[in-house]
């Protein structure tokens, strides 16, 4: 029993008020902790390395499969770094 009314009054954001809430904001005030805008730097700049990451794992384990081990490594790095590139501009039109 004493569990349970911990638990609703540490997830209970409004506070007893129901107008202030905690921290002296509104109920369905935001606050951000950390700028939109470095999020979305992060995002960009997190895609190509992750996106070569994946493209040459792939491209490496069907080379050791087929026994084709420098040209399929390299296709998927490529087709890898397109999609990153792709997917840098969305994001960047969407800014």
């Amino acid at each position: 029993m004493r569990r349970a009314a911990l638990m609703e009054g540490a997830f209970d954001m409004e506070g007893s008020s129901g107008a202030g809430g905690a921290g002296g904001h509104g109920p369905r005030e935001h606050v951000d902790m950390i700028p939109r805008e470095f999020l979305r730097v992060i995002a960009i700049w997190s895609l190509v390395p992750s996106y070569l990451l994946a493209g040459g794992l792939i491209g490496y384990l069907i080379d050791r499969w087929a026994n084709l081990f420098p040209y399929v490594t390299g296709v998927g790095l490529l087709v890898a770094l397109a999609m990153a590139v792709r997917d840098m501009y969305r994001l960047h039109d969407e800014m």
